[in-house]
């Protein structure tokens, strides 16, 4: 008598091995996450921020000075902002009627100007 084999082709372990019905194979679970720099800042940026006066949390204050940035014409802080607010833009994209060519996309980040003209 043959061996049962699996679906991958490797022999089925024997039965007294297997997993029963109704029974996990995982009891404890997946393990918990390793503390990441993300886990901490999250866990961090609802805290009231010992120097503040005004007992404002950490994520308080950056809104606020990523805000003061904006006002000052800072480009990153502005596309932050709209971006936070209304989205990221939709960009189209429309391809020629070449079938079977490669297509090359090739994309060019231009800063702005300073609003001085500098």
């Amino acid at each position: 008598m043959s061996k049962p084999v699996s679906t991958n082709r490797r022999p089925l372990p024997p039965v007294e091995r297997r997993w029963k019905k109704g029974v996990s194979g995982n009891p404890k679970g997946r393990p918990k996450k390793q503390e990441s720099l993300t886990s901490l800042l999250k866990e961090e940026i609802d805290t009231i921020c010992p120097a503040d006066k005004e007992n404002r949390t950490w994520g308080d204050l950056v809104v606020r000075a990523t805000l003061q940035l904006a006002l000052k014409g800072n480009p990153v802080a502005l596309r932050e902002v709209w971006d936070r607010l209304d989205g990221k833009l939709k960009q189209s994209l429309e391809l020629s009627e070449a079938r079977n060519q490669p297509v090359v996309l090739r994309v060019v980040y231009k800063e702005d100007e300073e609003p001085d003209g500098k």
